[in-house]
């Protein structure tokens, strides 16, 4: 059998209909019905006819190695896909680069939280000076009131002297919390119901992930200035982006570019 009769044979065996399959993948359903008929002009290349083919493979219980191996061998340019193992090796490679980048990663939420602690501590200090100070002119408060109970009349000599005036103490200000949450850009990508190829570049270009995850995996992507993303399977996608839940991307394609800065990701999707 052909690659479209294996899996429409195999989504009839689960007792599934197109458009299950397609709320369960987010795949439109006339993308479906072309692949169940041997047609893949439009999955948008070989990348993500691969992607489209273990996507629905997995759903329905078909060998999904087996079809993207079938594919390959009937549909695949071998100039230019590289073969099954070859992407395997590449995700691996992504997956240790994201970690080596995760641990250079600068972790903002600590330099806010020791900013936040230097400030308490200069206010604590300033509080214990002013404190100090007071305490100073105590001695000068008991010896009046001793002299205002004597049965003589107190000699001018004898007038306790005013004491100096403290200047009020400068309040060091909090920095607001819109500058901690600016400091840098936060993103955090959850897969939901299936598999996305997801591509993650920081500011000056380098590749913090790329790779294929699968449903309930989750990915933090930190940078100072800018994170982008291109998305193989945008509806697939949930996403916050410096504390700020944007959800899913809306597009009218599979494929979203996106780009976020710091400050309010609303107005930095690309």
């Amino acid at each position: 059998m052909s690659i479209g009769q294996t899996l429409a044979g195999a989504r009839r065996e689960a007792g599934l209909s197109v458009d299950d399959v397609s709320a369960k993948t987010r795949l439109r359903a006339t993308v479906i019905r072309a692949i169940e008929n041997d047609d893949f002009s439009l999955c948008g290349g070989d990348f993500y006819a691969r992607a489209h083919l273990r996507t629905l493979a997995n759903l329905v219980g078909a060998d999904a190695s087996a079809l993207v191996a079938e594919y390959d061998a009937t549909y695949g340019d071998p100039d230019e896909v590289p073969v099954a193992t070859h992407v395997f090796e590449a995700e691996a490679a992504g997956r240790a680069i994201t970690r080596r980048t995760e641990r250079r990663a600068p972790n903002w939420g600590a330099a806010a939280a020791a900013m936040v602690l230097v400030v308490v501590i200069i206010l604590a200090a300033v509080e214990l000076i002013g404190n100090g100070g007071d305490s100073g002119n105590t001695p000068v408060a008991k010896g009046t009131t001793s002299q205002t109970t004597a049965p003589t009349s107190p000699t001018p000599s004898s007038q306790p002297t005013t004491a100096p005036t403290q200047p009020a103490p400068t309040q060091a200000t909090s920095p607001p919390e819109s500058a901690v949450a600016e400091a840098g850009v936060h993103v955090v990508l959850d897969i939901t119901d299936a598999k996305c190829w997801v591509l993650a570049s920081a500011s000056n270009g380098s590749v913090i992930f790329q790779g294929v995850l699968n449903p309930g995996d989750s990915k933090t992507f930190d940078d100072p200035r800018k994170v982008s993303l291109r998305l193989g399977n945008a509806p697939a996608t949930h996403l916050v982006v410096n504390n700020v839940d944007i959800g899913t991307p809306s597009s009218k394609t599979n494929v979203v570019d996106l780009s976020f800065g710091p400050g309010d990701p609303t107005q930095a999707q690309g």
